[in-house]
């Protein structure tokens, strides 16, 4: 969908005779202005303009590109728009459970399903930062069945960070209610004066009275063998909050827990006698509302990145006229590979904290590959001067396209 409306804006840019970038700067939703379905953008929702212009400047946008020194081969920039929200009904909800053992390590109990994105490290740091011991005393359960392991909505829309973390930080600070209450007792003061930090419960000010998280996790024991508390196990919850449906009639309502943006702005080189694409630069500018791991952040760009570029240029679905599929193997569905990455990639993560976000964090799953087609096919527009309506963008195609520009001159 992306592609058609970030194609029809560099068109409506052209056709008024306006740089596209400049045409986005004007219409891009800024704070007191409302989306489409009647939602208030705020601060809170991030920073589009600062994206686009992140993205722009990347690219040297106001720079024309250089000549490739090869006559044959056409070179011209790309800039598209994304914003995305989890898809997910109004009612979406995820649960943790937190368990500490004998050694002051922590147990954590998600159902949700760490594809190789890492977030279940996001998950280990958050629940290490919130009961104040090492990441490596969290360990995360790998199997996931909810015959044991507790509620989670599905894995998918770019919300598992989101609202597991939100889960862990209730379900961490269940935990640390009851070891401040065994502590409490132990040490003879308030539970509200326990301090937890670095594996340890102590009264405020007096850190040498430090009882080792060891020490209460299964129940605390006193010198005469007389045992108070018992295993400390937290369990934490988030249910999408403020959703509504969206009115039949007007379109209106509250469809989204929240929005991540961002911008696209690449540069790329198109052989006319073949049609081989080269993309010469790519970079990608997410408002990420906080960066919980930059590195996994930054994996997490490049990978949706070359995956949007495999949309663009290479994958398709084949069906003969009976509706059968035609090539359902690698060796007819191509996907991009090692030596079609880009020759550059740079990742621009923004921080504009989302309100109700663990530390004022958003998802950042699935965004990077939104609008990369959109954003190769207005750079092809601006080498070829020939505009692109379907994809993937496959040397074949482009070839044609040219041809057929050629013959029409």
């Amino acid at each position: 969908m992306l592609w058609g409306v970030e194609r029809a804006i560099d068109m409506t840019a052209r056709r008024l005779e306006m740089d596209p970038v400049e045409f986005r700067r004007r219409n891009l939703l800024r704070p007191g202005e409302t989306t489409i379905t009647g939602e208030e953008f705020t601060p809170g929702h991030g920073d589009p303009q600062a994206c686009l212009e992140a993205a722009a400047e990347a690219i040297a946008w106001d720079v024309p590109s250089a000549p490739s020194g090869d006559s044959a081969k056409a070179r011209g920039k790309g800039i598209a728009m994304l914003h995305k929200a989890p898809a997910m009904p109004t009612y979406t909800s995820c649960s943790v459970i937190i368990k500490l053992d004998e050694d002051g390590a922590a147990d954590l109990l998600v159902s949700g399903v760490d594809y190789g994105q890492g977030t279940y490290t996001v998950l280990r740091q958050i629940a290490a930062e919130e009961l104040g011991i090492a990441i490596d005393k969290v360990r995360v359960t790998w199997d996931c069945d909810t015959a044991f392991s507790p509620y989670d909505w599905q894995t998918v829309a770019s919300r598992f960070a989101y609202m597991a973390g939100n889960a862990i930080i209730e379900a961490a600070a269940d935990c640390l209610a009851q070891i401040r209450g065994v502590a409490g007792q132990v040490l003879d003061v308030p539970p509200d004066e326990i301090v937890c930090d670095e594996g340890k419960a102590f009264p405020r000010g007096r850190p040498e009275d430090a009882i080792p998280y060891e020490r209460l996790a299964l129940g605390y024991t006193f010198a005469n063998g007389n045992s108070i508390g018992g295993p400390v196990i937290g369990h934490g919850r988030f249910i999408a909050t403020g959703l509504t449906h969206l009115d039949p009639e007007t379109g209106q309502g509250f469809p989204a827990q929240y929005w991540t943006y961002g911008a696209h702005a690449v540069e790329v080189e198109v052989d006319r006698e073949t049609g081989e694409v080269t993309i010469l630069d790519i970079a990608t500018a997410v408002d990420a509302g906080k960066v919980l791991n930059p590195k996994l952040c930054v994996g997490q760009v490049v990978g949706g990145v070359v995956q949007g570029l495999g949309s663009a240029l290479w994958e398709e679905f084949r069906f003969d006229e009976d509706g059968r599929f035609l090539n359902p193997a690698f060796v007819d569905y191509k996907i991009p590979t090692a030596k079609d990455l880009p020759r550059r990639t740079q990742q621009i993560l923004l921080e504009n904290p989302q309100p109700g976000g663990p530390y004022g964090a958003r998802g950042v799953a699935e965004h990077p590959m939104i609008s990369v087609p959109s954003a190769v096919g207005n750079a092809l527009r601006d080498a070829l001067g020939i505009e692109f309506t379907s994809l993937p963008l496959t040397a074949e195609r482009i070839l044609l396209d040219i041809r057929a520009a050629d013959d029409d001159r």
